[in-house]
C-alpha cells in the first residue's frame, strides 16, 4: 500500500512537472506592458497594459500624462485653432506667452486577433479605440499684473485601429505596430489678455475667455515596445 501510494505521488509530481513544462513551452501570453515612444510626437507619454480575455480577444488600457507644446516643434494646440478650421497650413498660434502644462490621456480598446490559434497575443489584430485626451497650458500676463490663467483643449476620440504584434524569438519582449483612422470631437477653452477703462479713466487689464469646438479627422500610427508573459 505504501509502495502504491509512493508510486501515485511520484506519478502525480511527474505529471505536474510535465504539464507545467508543456504550459511554459506552449508560448501562451496572458498580459503585456507597453510604452509607445512615437506618441511623444503628440505630446503624450503613452503607457499601456494589455490583458488576454479569451483565445482571440484582449483588452488594452492606455494612460499617461500629456505635455502641451511638446512635439511637432510648434505646439500641438495649433492643430486645433484657426478661423478656417483645420487646414494643412492654416494654423493659428496660441498666445506667444503661453507656457506648457501637464494634462492627461486615457483610452480603452478591445482587440481581436482573428488568425490567432495559440493564445499568444500575436499577429494581425483589429481594435476599436475609445480615448479621452486633455492638454493644459498657462497664459502669462506680459505686464506682470495678473496671475496666470489656465487654458485647455480636450478631445474625445473614436478610432478604428489595425495592427500587428509579434514577439521576437518567441521571448517575453513584444513589438506592436499599428495604424488607425477615426474622428475626434474637441473642446477648446482659452484665455487672452484684454484691457478696459475703469470708472476713473485708468486702463486696467483682465483675462477674457474664448471657446471653440468641433469635429476633426483623427489619424494615428505608432510603434509600441512591451514586456509580457
Amino acid at each position: 500500500m505504501k509502495k502504491l501510494l509512493g508510486i501515485l505521488i511520484l506519478s502525480g509530481a511527474s505529471f505536474g512537472a510535465i504539464s507545467q513544462e508543456v504550459m511554459e513551452d506552449s508560448g501562451e501570453k496572458n498580459f503585456v506592458l507597453k510604452f509607445c515612444p512615437t506618441q511623444l510626437i503628440a505630446g503624450e507619454f503613452n503607457f499601456s497594459y494589455e490583458q488576454r480575455l479569451a483565445r482571440i480577444i484582449s483588452l488594452e488600457l492606455e494612460v499617461g500624462p500629456t505635455i502641451s507644446q511638446f512635439g511637432l516643434n510648434f505646439g500641438n494646440q495649433r492643430l486645433w485653432q484657426g478661423d478656417d478650421g483645420l487646414g494643412f497650413w492654416q494654423f493659428q498660434s496660441i498666445d506667444s506667452e503661453a507656457e506648457p502644462a501637464i494634462g492627461f490621456h486615457a483610452s480603452l480598446a478591445p482587440k481581436f486577433y482573428p488568425a490567432s490559434e495559440d493564445n499568444q497575443l500575436k499577429g494581425l489584430y483589429l481594435s476599436p479605440v475609445f480615448k479621452f485626451r486633455q492638454y493644459n497650458y498657462m497664459n502669462e500676463d506680459v505686464n506682470g499684473v495678473l496671475d496666470d490663467a489656465k487654458s485647455h483643449i480636450n478631445q474625445m476620440i473614436f478610432r478604428f485601429n489595425m495592427g500587428f504584434q509579434f514577439w521576437p524569438g518567441d521571448g517575453n519582449f513584444s513589438i506592436d505596430m499599428y495604424f488607425g483612422v477615426g474622428l475626434g470631437m474637441f473642446n477648446l477653452q482659452g484665455n487672452y489678455l484684454d484691457n478696459y477703462i475703469d470708472d476713473q479713466g485708468n486702463v486696467q487689464y483682465r483675462w477674457s475667455s474664448y471657446g471653440d469646438s468641433g469635429v476633426r479627422i483623427n489619424l494615428a500610427t505608432g510603434l509600441k515596445f512591451g514586456f509580457g508573459m
